[in-house]
């Protein structure tokens, strides 16, 4: 039941001393503030570092040459490595399963042109990427309109485009791009769907064409610049075994060194993403420790200021109950005033907090820190612990206050 008189006494207590009371609150808004704010800011460098992620596929291990360090089997170090159709095979080969795969060619400023239909040529310098229909979901691209490369495409070297955002902005402007011929390094191909990447704003700038006829045009050769392998459902450590006997095999077969770093580019998302995790885990730990630790120290400023005000009003304490105030009278009233104390300082660091990290989140636009925020359940936990941290620290001043014996109260001096 609602006891005004009680509530009234509570608040004259904390106001009596503004001083004491207002240094003890500013520790307990501290420790609030300083948990709301470093887990926002670790929800903020975490969003960036799985932006990074959120452009490729989690699940998959992407293989490509480098350039050897070493010299192996009578071969000179700083030898390029090139895979082909044959190295995609037999990489197959040392796979568990092969939920999907993709190839890759990579063309870098190729010159994209399209003719208007007043004539006007507009063009300018995009990436190019020659592809299998799997490497839709291994980038995490998301289809606009229109299609994407299919089977057939492959199979028939044809010569259709799907265009990323920028291209369809500087090219075609207000004008539908579906069905549009555009010449790619002066050969005509048409397109046939729009494309965008959330994850990366250079592959929105990226045309994707069937991988045959990227060969055939720009890989004379045989050769494949990267091949991306999805791992499905496979638990990392069994990802893990697997890269490292593609790794193993690849530079076998290429006549790398088994100690060469450089020499062969295996990189398995799932391990890198699991790391990151771990990570990050690691870092909420550590903030929680921190935040808790600091409202700690806010809670026994708070202990020792009802303490002292129990000291205080000894006397006072002793005609209560030598009136017949019950114990649990007094110890309510302590531990009332230790938890006013607590929530509305904690409250103050708790809006304070919000307020900053609201402010901040639209200015935080970078690669590795995106969007800091407040994590509604982590503010209803900090008020929770602040409810507990105050009956806390006032339970213990309380049971002191009770234990005071009303005669030896009234002659306290």
């Amino acid at each position: 039941m609602f006891d005004r008189d009680a509530w009234l006494e509570v608040a004259h207590n904390v106001l009596a001393h503004p001083l004491r009371t207002t240094l003890t609150g500013i520790s307990v808004a501290l420790g609030i503030f300083i948990l709301v704010v470093m887990q926002g800011l670790g929800y903020g460098l975490q969003n960036g570092v799985e932006g990074q992620f959120a452009d490729d596929a989690v699940n998959s291990i992407w293989v490509e040459g480098g350039r050897t360090q070493m010299a192996y089997r009578g071969q000179q170090p700083n030898r390029p490595i090139k895979l082909t159709n044959a190295d995609v095979t037999g990489l197959s080969s040392q796979a568990d399963t092969v939920p999907a795969s993709s190839r890759r060619i990579r063309l870098w400023g190729a010159e994209i042109v399209w003719e208007n239909p007043n004539g006007e040529n507009r063009g300018g310098g995009f990436g190019v990427r020659g592809v299998d229909p799997a490497h839709i979901d291994l980038e995490r691209s998301v289809l606009l309109s229109g299609r994407y490369i299919n089977d057939r495409d492959v199979i028939e070297s044809r010569k259709v485009a799907v265009v990323g955002p920028n291209i369809v902005r500087d090219l075609f402007r207000d004008v539908d791009p579906l069905g549009a011929f555009i010449r790619i390094n002066a050969v005509v191909f048409q397109v046939v769907g729009t494309f965008e990447d959330p994850g990366s704003r250079w592959e929105n700038r990226v045309a994707y064409i069937p991988f045959s006829t990227a060969q055939q045009l720009y890989r004379t050769d045989g050769g494949v610049d990267q091949v991306l392998y999805s791992t499905g459902d496979m638990a990392t450590e069994a990802t893990v075994e697997q890269s490292d006997r593609m790794r193993s095999w690849l530079k076998d077969v290429k006549a790398v060194h088994p100690d060469d770093s450089r020499g062969v580019e295996v990189d398995n998302n799932n391990e890198e993403y699991a790391m990151y995790a771990s990570i990050f885990d690691g870092i909420r730990l550590f903030i929680w420790g921190i935040g808790l630790m600091t409202l700690l120290a806010g809670a026994v400023g708070v202990a020792n200021i009802l303490a002292i005000g129990v000291k205080e009003r000894t006397k006072e304490i002793g005609v209560r109950k030598a009136l017949g105030a019950t114990n649990g009278s007094i110890v309510s009233l302590v531990v009332m005033e230790s938890t006013v104390l607590m929530l509305v300082s904690g409250s103050l660091g708790l809006m304070l907090a919000v307020g900053l990290l609201t402010t901040v989140a639209p200015m935080a636009d970078h690669e590795y820190f995106q969007n800091p925020q407040v994590d509604h359940r982590i503010a209803l936990f900090a008020l929770v612990v602040l409810v507990l941290v105050g009956l806390a620290s006032g339970l213990g001043p309380a049971l002191r206050a009770v234990a005071i014996r009303p005669v030896e109260a009234l002659r306290d001096e």
